[in-house]
């Protein structure tokens, strides 16, 4: 059920009717003044009667109201333009500086995939890495113990530097429905360039104190590879999307990154 029109009456008669009035009042003056410049007797002073004077104050209302909706409209576009690129500059982009993110210090040069539910695209926005979605390092670097090039939250792997012996190993337990130590193998062995997948055990948290104001960032992110859990390697399985960095060249009224997060 609808509580209410979604289109309101006087935005229609504001924003479509009055233009439309106004228009057809502009075209009927024009077509008076060509007829009594054609046909008219005593003067223009005959012409501008007080209903033509009444009509053309009308008019040039009219137009007034049409120039400031078109200013308007413009400037709505130059602003969702600078939140949009602003937002996915922040979504794909290249950390400039080390940044500690949970237990791990993300070196610079990272290659950063994320997804912030509550950037809107502000300009002064700090810029972090909460919603982390993806990560590619500019040299192999020690992760949860494992020599690592990529990481992928979702599904969570790391794309191997080397050839690796992991373990312990964890598989699920089909009567807890909890990942538990896998007793029949003590390891596995793993090659440079194939996946490791791992169970990033869930961390306990006010989900309604966050609900507003989003996860913890910087060195307080819920970000913990020492809790990891191996569950196995591959390589024929869909192959990581690490999307490259945005490089759109920045609109007028734009601003650089801004990292005002704990760093």
């Amino acid at each position: 059920m609808l509580f209410g029109p979604l289109i309101s009456w006087p935005f229609l008669l504001l924003v479509f009717v009055l233009p439309l009035v106004g228009a057809a009042v502009a075209i009927g003056l024009l077509v008076q003044a060509w007829y009594f410049h054609r046909h008219g007797e005593g003067g223009w002073g005959n012409f501008f009667n007080w209903k033509t004077q009444i009509s053309t104050v009308f008019v040039l209302l009219v137009m007034v109201w049409v120039g400031f909706m078109v200013y308007k409209v413009a400037q709505f576009k130059r602003e969702f333009t600078i939140e949009n690129w602003q937002r996915s500059s922040r979504a794909q982009f290249v950390l400039d500086r080390d940044f500690q993110y949970g237990e791990f210090k993300v070196p610079k040069g990272t290659l950063v995939n994320r997804r912030d539910v509550f950037d809107n695209g502000e300009p002064q926005r700090a810029l972090g890495l909460r919603g982390l979605d993806a990560l590619q390092f500019p040299a192999p670097v020690q992760l949860a113990g494992l020599w690592v090039s990529a990481l992928e939250m979702t599904p969570g792997r790391m794309r191997l530097a080397a050839d690796q012996r992991i373990s312990p190993v964890y598989h699920p337990d089909p009567e807890s429905g909890d990942w538990v130590l896998d007793k029949s193998r003590a390891f596995i062995d793993c090659k440079a360039g194939e996946n490791v997948w791992f169970n990033a055990p869930l961390i306990d948290y006010d989900i309604q104190a966050e609900f507003l104001i989003g996860e913890p960032d910087g060195a307080a992110a819920r970000f913990k590879p020492s809790q990891w859990q191996f569950t196995r390697c591959e390589s024929d399985w869909v192959p990581m999307e690490i999307k490259p960095a945005f490089a759109e060249p920045m609109p007028a009224g734009g601003s650089r990154q801004v990292f005002t997060v704990q760093d």
